[in-house]
């Protein structure tokens, strides 16, 4: 492993070298204390972002730690690092992430994860790849997971937080031997995900998880739904396909899946906004579900519709059953 300064270039983001270069547009972005509440320390200030950029360069100079400006469209919206670095046993951590509002959950994330799992495992031919969480993080706790990663365990009371708050962590990793699929995988997600258009999303943000009420009461099987039992749902959710406005961040698609990851993939709640319907966006939410890499190896996709959307979903390859079987619900 020959640990050095080193820029890896996606199609949607670029991960350079972190310097104090990056103060001005990181603090543009990175003063919002929201960004930081499940971060053990935080930024709102310009000095505090001076200090932070010059502790991961600190870690840098003593060998533990790359430290990376996310670069997107040319700015910094946020930074990640190869952290606690162990070149005798070939491992490292991802971490110290963070990245503006407006690229949360996204394509971005997707990519700059895929960028550096790829340079771990492919360059620095790592044999294990950690990440950890703050085990209050639903939220970041799915997305890692939707990844590839593994839960290994959660170290109680781990860290002391900002807010005084003691942290127990969430511990996750790919191993070596998981990588090639992982890798797969992630190939598959970026290959769904254009660079212009509506943008997916992996997980909804608080903002999108409100849209998504609201989509929900203008239809008629899911009008009512409080706004509690969409983040109960969502917490629950191992796979979903969402689309954000690129230019708004307003969530414009969802759909979500149960599964048993062989038999069936039961689809549920196809949401296609109002205004952005008859454009094309529900045949690529349709797209995004039925190519889903963690879908690949069922057997059956299941979903129930009103009559007049059978020839819609006739397009890929769903078909009326003529059963004996009766649907049936317990009120």
């Amino acid at each position: 492993m020959k640990i050095e300064p080193v820029t890896l270039e996606g199609r949607h983001v670029r991960l350079e070298p972190l310097s104090h270069d990056h103060h001005t547009d990181l603090c543009e972005v990175g003063l919002d204390p929201e960004l930081w509440k499940w971060i053990p320390s935080r930024v709102t200030t310009p000095q505090e972002m001076t200090g932070f950029i010059q502790t991961a360069l600190d870690w840098q100079k003593a060998g533990t730690a790359l430290p990376f400006a996310t670069i997107v469209d040319g700015r910094a919206a946020g930074s990640t690092r190869f952290m606690n670095i162990d070149v005798p046993n070939r491992h490292v951590e991802i971490g110290a992430t963070w990245i503006a509002r407006p690229w949360q959950r996204s394509i971005v994330n997707t990519e700059a994860k895929y960028l550096m799992l790829r340079h771990a495992f492919e360059t620095w031919n790592c044999m294990r790849v950690e990440l950890k969480t703050d085990s209050m993080n639903r939220r970041s706790r799915n997305a890692i997971r939707r990844i590839g990663a593994r839960q290994e365990g959660i170290f109680r009371n781990h860290m002391n937080t900002w807010s005084g708050r003691i942290r127990d962590t969430v511990w996750f990793s790919i191993l070596d031997s998981e990588w090639p699929q992982v890798k797969a995988n992630l190939e598959a997600k970026l290959a769904g995900l254009p660079s212009d258009g509506p943008r997916r999303v992996d997980v909804l943000s608080e903002s999108q998880i409100e849209d998504l009420h609201r989509l929900y009461q203008n239809e008629w099987w899911t009008k009512g739904r409080t706004l509690e039992d969409v983040r109960k749902m969502l917490d629950a959710t191992r796979i979903l396909a969402a689309f954000a406005d690129p230019k708004t961040d307003r969530l414009i698609a969802f759909a979500r899946v149960l599964t048993d990851s062989t038999y069936k993939a039961l689809i549920f709640d196809v949401i296609v906004d109002a205004t952005d319907r008859h454009t094309g966006l529900g045949r690529v939410l349709m797209d995004a579900i039925v190519s889903h890499p963690e879908l690949r190896g069922v057997q059956h996709f299941e979903l129930y519709c009103r009559p007049e959307l059978i020839p819609f979903y006739q397009r890929w390859g769903f078909q009326e059953i003529d059963s004996t079987l009766r649907f049936m619900r317990r009120r």
